[in-house]
């Protein structure tokens, strides 16, 4: 791996992001170089194995030029923040499993590796950075632990900072390309394409990926449900062992399927569920925008047809055009599906949210004739049955917050107990499984927590996710 500046870029290359070296993609076009530039990145990895071309030269610097390798070494720490505004076959399930059902298994992994679902309080597992002298933490893997506590905790605030900063910046870059959409289409899909490369990318090529459940401060609330539509559609994709193209495309049209709101009045984008048949259909009438949108981008058939048909339905009740089952694209369906989840999780009122585990038991049991039975067999098997940032009550009558799924056990996740003993920013995971004393008795919803319990668990009144990497690969 080579570390290069964005000057040095040309189409062929193969490239990564800093911050994710070793999960990178081939550059196709002028217009996903000048991405680069145009969302803050100076220097991005190389990797001249898998490239077709070699880099432009270096550019002359001056001898007395000191500052230079000191501004290219603090631009490297910078890259995930600083993205300036752009200028001008699954088996099926016959019931969804509640406490005592026999719970299916997890989907098997494909060739790219295993997924798990994973909260931003979980220890990382990280090589070269993070834990110290590359010391493992207990309760994540077969080896002994070795790392002391303290690196354990600063293993897992390292990995909660560095993800939330790299959501900052997907959702700046995706204002970017609400700002844009209108006046510069292709550069908006440029840029677009850039942001779900990375994470399509993450996904296929590394062993072990986790997708984060973030605080409550991380990026940009008007991004929200796009990333999170993304980043689950993509892992769901994945599950269902599409293959590499379907995944990349899935991920475009899922941040991209609602771009054409912006085309509604701010009071119309939140009332898909009126009363008022007027207010309704101009809701509606969003499909019909993104779909605009969306041919003025250039998107792809797959992409493109996410973004006409993300609200249409299998039974045919759904909109604009009621089409049914294998009318509906294979793509779109694992975005609707992956929409309407989040969507319970994240309505316009928060009052109205239901919890993880709520929703996706909502879902299954309630709307399961809307989605396609082997994505919602996939979706329910990866998400578990108590999903990143359930609440449960314990069997020894403590509170505590799912932050994982098992994989090998969707009753036993792994989760944060609320313990007076120990200070909240000094409590590590704990995964279930091995504590065969405790169960869970119920899922319940955080407004039932004692006040003391509240404080120290937090649980989110939104729900936002994103992937972290488990292995890191630096050249």
């Amino acid at each position: 791996m080579e570390r290069i500046a964005v000057e040095r870029l040309r189409v062929g290359l193969w490239v990564s992001m800093e911050d994710v070296p070793g999960t990178g993609f081939l550059l196709r076009s002028e217009a996903q170089i000048a991405t680069f530039a145009q969302v803050g990145v100076s220097h991005v990895w190389h990797e001249p194995a898998r490239s077709e071309v070699a880099p432009l030269p270096e550019p002359e610097v001056h001898r007395g030029d000191a500052a230079a390798p000191v501004a290219a070494a603090a631009a490297s720490d910078e890259t995930w923040d600083a993205t300036p505004a752009l200028q001008p076959t699954v088996p099926d399930a016959d019931a969804m499993p509640v406490p005592g059902d026999a719970v299916p298994s997890a989907p098997a992994p494909t060739s790219s590796g295993s997924i798990e679902i994973v909260a931003a309080t979980e220890p990382d597992r990280l090589e070269g950075e993070g834990l110290a002298r590359g010391a493992r933490v207990s309760g994540f893997d077969d080896e002994p632990a070795t790392a002391p506590p303290s690196d354990a905790l600063d293993a897992q605030r390292q990995s909660l900072d560095r993800c939330e900063r790299r959501f900052s910046a997907v959702s700046k870059a995706f204002r970017n390309v609400l700002q844009n959409v209108r006046a510069q289409p292709e550069e908006a899909r440029a840029i677009a394409e850039v942001e779900v490369g990375g994470i399509v990318r993450a996904v296929q090529q590394e062993q072990d990926v986790a997708i984060r459940l973030l605080s409550e401060k991380a990026g940009q609330e008007t991004a929200l449900h796009a990333i999170n539509v993304s980043v689950l559609s993509v892992l769901l994709g994945r599950a269902m062992g599409l293959d590499d193209a379907m995944v990349e495309a899935i991920g475009l049209g899922a941040l991209l399927h609602d771009v054409g709101k912006i085309e509604l009045p701010d009071v119309m984008r939140g009332k898909a569920d009126s009363p008022n048949p007027t207010e309704r259909r101009m809701f509606q009438s969003h499909v019909e925008h993104s779909r605009a949108l969306a041919e003025r981008m250039g998107l792809g058939e797959a992409a493109a047809a996410i973004v006409a048909q993300h609200h249409e339905a299998s039974d045919g009740s759904g909109y604009p055009m009621a089409l049914k089952g294998e009318a509906i694209h294979p793509a779109a369906r694992v975005v609707a599906l992956v929409n309407h989840y989040d969507n319970l999780c994240n309505p316009p009122n928060p009052i109205h949210a239901l919890t993880p585990h709520d929703a996706i038991a909502a879902v299954y049991r309630k709307t399961k004739e809307k989605f396609d039975a082997a994505a919602l067999n996939a979706f329910v098997r990866m998400m578990g049955i108590y999903p990143p940032g359930s609440v449960l009550h314990l069997s020894d009558g403590r509170f505590a917050l799912s932050v994982a799924v098992d994989p090998a056990n969707a009753m036993k996740p792994k989760v944060l107990i609320h313990d007076p003993a120990v200070r909240p920013e000094d409590a590590l995971i704990v995964p279930l499984a091995e504590r065969p004393e405790l169960t869970i008795q119920r899922a319940i919803k955080p407004q039932a927590l004692p006040r003391a319990a509240f404080d120290y668990l937090q649980p989110r009144k939104r729900t936002s996710f994103f992937i972290e990497s488990r292995s890191r690969r630096f050249g």
